[in-house]
Order: structure tokens, then C-alpha cells, then sequence
């Protein structure tokens, strides 16, 4: 069995309340379902993203532009996963000038511009759909970022023939962990991503084992902490039992109300 975690993360914490969101920004009162406590319905995919986009702005200042049907990224998750990742670099390694690699960095290009807005970290992130590669380039540009964020866009490639040689302080990874049948996934209210966000291949780890063998195996990309951010404790387990008998592993949890997210740290 693994170990216990690294540290919990309550991700509410990172947050804010709905009252004092839709106070400021009273675009929102018409996605309330109810105003007294204000509530909202998160499995409206419309809802979810007009929501999301406000908490960027006010929590990190950052305008962030999200396409219909791709997927909404949620701001207490993905700063939960930058601010562990932050504090442990911060602990681990002193030389904080080599960059970070974010791999699939999404149309809303979050996790970087976290990274660069937060804590002026350098970003080496990747992104092999075209729509979602044009729009996370144009969310850096909005933002001011671009001297911090390199995007590259991926045809096919996850390290190997696409990461530039050299030494980089982290990689970061939302992986798609779904495989190729998505017919049940497919009935769930609010489901959206489009198919590189999702599809890992035939079977639910195949893209993060592939990942894996790729940033441990690789002489020429030097990566000090290898992440992956995962759905449940079982995708966990397996990748520990394939990862981590020769290496130093631990985990993070986050708790997000009902639901647990997983982050995998490998030391190279």
C-alpha cells in the first residue's frame, strides 16, 4: 500500500465565498439557482465556466477566454496543484531558474499563467489541439505572460522530439485518463472536453505511463520533480507499483468537497 500523503489540501480554502463573488460581480446572478444561500448549478457547463472565469480574475487577476465544449477548468483545483507544487519546489531546490514543463496546457492555459502570475515561474508548456493551442496563446498574450510562458504546439509528441534539451525544475501534468469508450462518461451533466483534454487511450493510464517513461528515461530533459494530477487513488496505486520501486515517491491529496484528486511526485 502507498504511504500516507504529503500533505492534505482542502481546495475551498483557496476559494471564495458565492456570496461575495456574485457581490462583485452581478453578472452572475442569473446562473443563481438560488439567492438565499446563493447556489448555483455546476453541472451547467455555461454556469461552470462564467463562474470559474470570475474566480481567475478576482482571485489571480487573470482574464481568462474558454471555448464551448472544451474543458472548464476549476480554480480551486488547478491553484491547489500550483500552490503544492510552488511549496515543495520551494523546499526542494534551490536553483528556481530553470523552467517548469506543463504538458497540455489546455485553451485556458491556467496552470502556466498560475505559475507565472503567482510566482513568476518560467513555463514550458505544450498543447496538441489546435483551437486550444491558438486561445491559450492568445491568454498569455492578454495577460502579460509571454515572457514567462513558452507555448509550443504539440503534433503528436509529449517530450521526446518536442522539449528542448536541457534542465527544468518540474513538470506538471493534468493527464487524460478516460479511454477510448466514453459512452458512460458521455451521459454525465456538464461533461465537456474535447477529445486530446480526455482520451488516454484504450485503457485509462496508458497517456501517463507513456509520459512517465518518457520524463525518466530521457538524458537530454533533465526534470528535478515529476507530477501528474489523478482522479482516484487506484490510478495512483498502479503507477506507484510501475514508478516507484527504484525511485523516491510521494503524493498529495486534494480534497474538493465529495471529490479527491491524487498528485504523484517522482524525484528523478
Amino acid at each position: 500500500m502507498i504511504k500516507e500523503p504529503l500533505k492534505i489540501i482542502e481546495a475551498k480554502h483557496l476559494g471564495m465565498k458565492f456570496e461575495k463573488l456574485v457581490a462583485k460581480y452581478p453578472k452572475l446572478e442569473k446562473y443563481l439557482i438560488s439567492k438565499n444561500p446563493p447556489k448555483f448549478d455546476l453541472g451547467d457547463p455555461e454556469t461552470l465556466s462564467e463562474l470559474n472565469k470570475c474566480l481567475f480574475k478576482e482571485l489571480a487577476d487573470l482574464d481568462i477566454e474558454l471555448p464551448k465544449g472544451h474543458l472548464i477548468p476549476s480554480y480551486s483545483l488547478r491553484m491547489a496543484y500550483v500552490e503544492a507544487i510552488n511549496e515543495l519546489l520551494t523546499s526542494k531546490i534551490a536553483n528556481f531558474s530553470y523552467p517548469i514543463i506543463e504538458i497540455g496546457t489546455g485553451a485556458s492555459a491556467a496552470i502556466a499563467m498560475l505559475l507565472a502570475k503567482k510566482y513568476k515561474r518560467k513555463v514550458l508548456a505544450t498543447e496538441i489541439n489546435e483551437i486550444s493551442y491558438q486561445l491559450a496563446q492568445r491568454n498569455i498574450v492578454k495577460n502579460k505572460l509571454s515572457s514567462l510562458i513558452t507555448l509550443i504546439k504539440s503534433e503528436g509528441q509529449i517530450i521526446k522530439e518536442i522539449v528542448p534539451e536541457g534542465k527544468y525544475t518540474a513538470l506538471m501534468c493534468y493527464p487524460p485518463i478516460y479511454p477510448a469508450d466514453l459512452t458512460k462518461l458521455e451521459k454525465q451533466r456538464g461533461w465537456k472536453g474535447v477529445q486530446s483534454e480526455l482520451i488516454a487511450g484504450e485503457r485509462e493510464l496508458d497517456f501517463a505511463i507513456k509520459l512517465l517513461n518518457e520524463a525518466m528515461n530521457n538524458n537530454d530533459v533533465r526534470i528535478n520533480l515529476i507530477t501528474l494530477q489523478l482522479m482516484n487513488k487506484n490510478q495512483l496505486e498502479k503507477l506507484r507499483r510501475l514508478f516507484c520501486e527504484k525511485k523516491e515517491c510521494g503524493y498529495i491529496e486534494i480534497k474538493a468537497g465529495t471529490r479527491k484528486r491524487y498528485i504523484i511526485i517522482i524525484e528523478r
